[in-house]
């Protein structure tokens, strides 16, 4: 049985939240009528007897953002904290959060079912199936890359992305090698086989031809390892119906591929077909890339909308394709922004001639241009997605 303790002053919330539970046999609920910086510290020993915290907050209280920090780094491992806040709440305000320690950001009123699925959704993640000879499992992370309109660049950010998340240039220090794993899911027109110059394959469309849910030895089989230990799976070569999967097929890609890997980077098909959905599900961070042309921010912006439907508490990072990072932000920059909700921290600058040569020799930016301004933005985005995104602990084989 899980058990979850809700922190709220309101008895309105707590009481909405025990009815929506209530009914569940394999949950206790516990209730306190106070909030995080109340309790002054007994939130952490609470999180020692919990499975969930879930508490009221508000993004914009220190006091409080300094107790979810506090209780995110006490807490005993494996307990999951839920912060319930404005239903309005911006996306900066939610990493905020995140940032501080929330693993999920509720949005407030939020229906029985929308919270039961989340928390089946984070019961599932917290204690997935461990493949055999699981001392050597790992919860990992998963990015998915979206592209705000065709030719945005997404599928070399979501490539070189993942070539920097490996660890082996100098952006991220030596020690911090991770595993990592590359999905092409564009199953109509992805490039990353082309762009690595590797041998022609068909898994995905003979996965969907046949019907059958993938295993381990499966995807092992069919993955291509760079020198620099990237693993990859990249789409057809023949061309496939682009809803020719299922979600039940591309959720176990997805959950063995985390339990192989440090980080899986997805790069995702622009047509939202209905096997996206348990991507976005998993997903940890999406990148959403796109440039400062009007239409290009508004449909990222719409994108943005449609996956937070999916993924209430999906974190979202706007990266800047093909811009360099200007010293003084125009007006322009600032409207950008506003209408994104986004900082734009990450700006990535033309650099032709390495992304031709990259391509050319079928090779990451990091094999051929590895001083390239290019090369080095998207060793920066590496580490700041390591950064927010430890790579997970292996998880022991008892578990």
């Amino acid at each position: 049985m899980k058990s979850i303790l809700v922190i709220t002053p309101d008895a309105a919330v707590s009481q909405a939240i025990g009815s929506a539970l209530g009914g569940d046999p394999g949950l206790k609920v516990e209730t306190k009528a106070s909030s995080l910086t109340q309790l002054n510290g007994k939130a952490v020993k609470f999180a020692q007897e919990h499975d969930f915290i879930i508490f009221d907050t508000d993004p914009g209280n220190e006091a409080d953002l300094h107790a979810i920090e506090e209780l995110a780094r006490d807490r005993r491992e494996g307990v999951i904290l839920l912060a319930l806040t404005s239903s309005d709440i911006s996306l900066a305000a939610a990493r905020k959060l995140t940032r501080a320690g929330v693993d999920e950001v509720l949005p407030y009123p939020i229906t029985g079912a929308e919270l039961t699925e989340q928390l089946d959704r984070l019961r599932a993640r917290a204690t997935p199936e461990v493949v055999k000879g699981g001392a050597g499992a790992r919860i990992g992370r998963l990015i998915a890359v979206a592209q705000a309109r065709g030719g945005s660049g997404a599928t070399t950010v979501a490539l070189n992305l993942a070539d920097a998340l490996t660890g082996k240039g100098g952006f991220l220090h030596k020690a911090d090698k991770h595993k990592v794993a590359l999905v092409d899911f564009d199953l109509q027109f992805g490039t990353i086989g082309s762009a690595l110059d590797l041998d022609e394959q068909d898994t995905l469309l003979k996965l969907a031809q046949d019907g059958t849910v993938p295993d381990i030895r499966f995807l092992e089989q069919s993955m291509a390892t760079l020198p620099g230990g990237l693993s990859v799976l990249p789409a057809p070569s023949k061309f496939a119906p682009v809803d020719a999967l299922r979600a039940d097929q591309v959720a176990a890609i997805l959950d063995l591929l985390r339990q192989t890997n440090d980080y899986v980077v997805v790069d995702l098909p622009r047509a939202l077909v209905g096997w996206v959905e348990p991507v976005i599900e998993q997903t940890d961070e999406l990148l959403i890339v796109t440039d400062l042309a009007v239409p290009s921010v508004r449909h990222a912006r719409r994108l943005m909308d449609f996956f937070k439907t999916v993924n209430i508490g999906l974190q979202t990072t706007v990266v800047l394709n093909r811009e360099s990072r200007p010293l003084i932000r125009s007006g322009v920059h600032k409207e950008a922004a506003a209408a994104l909700n986004s900082k734009l921290e990450f700006w990535l600058p033309v650099d032709e001639k390495a992304a031709r040569a990259a391509v050319d020799q079928g090779k990451p930016l990091s094999a051929v241009a590895s001083r390239s301004p290019l090369t080095k933005a998207i060793g920066h985005l590496a580490k700041a997605i390591t950064k927010a995104l430890p790579a997970a602990a292996r998880v022991g084989a008892s578990r």
